[in-house]
């Protein structure tokens, strides 16, 4: 796919559209999660995953690199146009569908804890406005926005990991390894939603100047979102037990109850609000993703198709009404990315390598 050089943006600035694509609202409450199958071994399984994501990634640059250009290219070079837009269309369902769940689980997160009498369709109107008028900027516009969420992540953790020393409890991690490796397999599967994101990639690659040398950069942004879910869960097993972590839905938010400053009271306040820009960073990377890709398969302007995209993403928040909906919905998106992101693209990717590097002989 052709791109201008003007579009593009340089390699190193995929580190952070990596991190800022994966560290989303998931890493508030993921820890009790995972600590369902691996107790508090868990942090281990979340190394894991890590290694899983960039094993995929890996093999999306392979696959990238060949087709020159994005997964769309890719799927119309080796099924055909027809074939190759619906397999594409598949993946720019779920785009959709991991921006519903992102909006819905953040508006949830407000509601909960600070404005319970809020209504659902006003702050995805403001929230979903905001990316549009992001979206209509342009890549670099969406770049941008995530290179500020990225420096923001930073900052965030570096007071989050400013722990009640007073609440530590070591000992809540001892011993170490002491589940089977079938339970640290099943605990790093339940990471999968958390770790979600970085399939933006399938969509931006051509929109990376000198994209065929930039891979590294997307491993050091999965290396580095991997290490701040290592150490929030390390650190959110230090602090809550088993038993607390059972009632905890979203640990991080708890234990932001516990931090306090000279000059802050209130931390948690601070937290969510803040958490605004990380959600903004994830929904523009997914709408230009999707609406992009639609623009490309049925030659529609892109302002349209973000306008569409928009609306049912709207209207399917608001029919997400309670919290067993709001949890099953996310239960399927992570069995999706399960299925298309760490099982299909693989396969699809070692299947287009093989088939070029024979009619390329």
């Amino acid at each position: 796919m052709a791109t201008y050089r003007r579009q593009q943006v340089s390699p190193y600035l995929l580190f952070f559209i990596i991190t800022s694509s994966q560290i989303g609202v998931g890493v508030l409450g993921f820890q009790r999660i995972i600590a369902k199958d691996a107790g508090y071994d868990a942090w281990i399984s979340v190394i894991i995953a890590g290694i899983f994501v960039n094993l995929v990634v890996w093999f999306m640059y392979k696959m990238l690199t060949i087709a020159e250009g994005d997964i769309i290219d890719a799927h119309k070079q080796l099924f055909g146009n027809i074939i190759g837009a619906t397999f594409s269309l598949v993946i720019l369902a779920y785009y959709t569908i991991l921006c519903i769940s992102v909006l819905r689980l953040y508006i949830e997160i407000v509601q909960v804890w600070m404005f319970p009498t809020l209504s659902t369709w006003l702050l995805a109107i403001f929230i979903l406005l905001l990316c549009y008028y992001i979206v209509s900027g342009g890549f670099r516009v969406v770049v941008g926005i995530a290179f500020l969420s990225t420096i923001f992540t930073g900052v965030l953790y570096a007071l989050l990991f400013h722990l009640p020393f007073e609440y530590v409890h070591v000992d809540n991690i001892l011993p170490i390894l002491d589940h089977s490796v079938k339970e640290l397999l099943l605990s790093a599967k339940q990471s999968i939603y958390t770790m979600a994101g970085f399939e933006v990639l399938l969509m931006i690659f051509p929109f990376i100047r000198n994209g065929n040398s930039s891979q590294k950069y997307a491993q050091y942004g999965v290396g580095f979102s991997t290490l701040i879910f290592a150490l929030s869960a390390f650190t959110t097993f230090l602090l809550l037990s088993e038993k607390q972590l059972v009632h905890v839905i979203w640990a991080r938010i708890y234990i932001a109850k516990l931090i306090h400053f000279p000059f802050l009271e209130r931390f948690e306040y601070i937290l969510i609000s803040s958490f605004l820009i990380k959600v903004l960073s994830i929904l523009a990377l997914l709408l230009w993703s999707t609406s992009r890709g639609l623009k490309l398969i049925f030659k529609i302007k892109q302002k349209y198709t973000l306008i569409l995209i928009s609306v049912i993403i709207l209207v399917v928040c608001q029919l997400l009404d309670t919290r067993y909906q709001i949890n099953a919905f996310t239960d399927y998106t992570s069995r999706a990315a399960l299925w298309i992101f760490y099982i299909y693209i693989p396969l699809f990717s070692i299947i287009f390598m093989m088939i070029k590097s024979r009619r390329a002989s």
